[in-house]
């Protein structure tokens, strides 16, 4: 069984060999000389690119939850399955990569594709974070998915503009809190 960078090598060496053919034969003879060969390399190729889409969007919606919000955390779902659900309409974004690959051979426009899928998801999962952003009296912003408290970006402190535990330890990066720091 292959691992994900083999996975991924295939799937580059399958356009490859896709753009080639398509630079050296007309397209019109492969699609019927090569008929065969040619739209089994074609779903090759597909198949590597839904792949490697899937795997983005595994990685991508790989969001901290608080398991307690059980209302928020199945808004959270629904709304990622919904975005899904949209990217495999036609003319939706698998359809966009199909075209990406096939129709134009063009790998940079695939993976910039691919690179959209985020943004959707986080401001999705922004407004689930929010709900567990809290500004404090103090002024701090507690977090309790993290249980870390938001540390501003602050003068003479590079390492500021994170999540951080009451002792200034434990930094996180990820998500700062959309709220207005004061």
């Amino acid at each position: 069984m292959e691992n994900e960078g083999q996975r991924l090598e295939r799937f580059h060496a399958d356009f490859e060999k896709l753009r080639l053919n398509r630079e050296k034969v007309p397209l019109q003879k492969l699609q019927t000389t090569y008929e065969r060969s040619y739209n089994t390399l074609v779903a090759e190729v597909m198949d590597g690119a839904v792949w490697f889409y899937r795997k983005c969007v595994e990685l991508e919606e790989d969001f901290p939850t608080y398991p307690e919000d059980t209302a928020g955390n199945e808004w959270l779902a629904k709304c990622l399955a919904t975005i899904g659900e949209d990217e495999k309409k036609p003319g939706g974004l698998v359809d966009q990569l199909r075209a990406a690959l096939i129709d134009r051979l063009d790998m940079d426009e695939y993976h910039e594709l691919i690179n959209k899928t985020y943004e959707p998801r986080l401001q999705v999962f922004n407004r689930y974070w929010m709900r567990h952003c809290r500004r404090l009296d103090s002024g701090w912003i507690y977090n309790r998915v993290f249980k870390k408290f938001w540390w501003p970006k602050t003068e003479g402190h590079p390492e500021s503009g994170c999540w951080i535990n009451s002792d200034y330890t434990g930094r996180d990066y990820r998500y700062p809190p959309q709220l207005k720091e004061e």
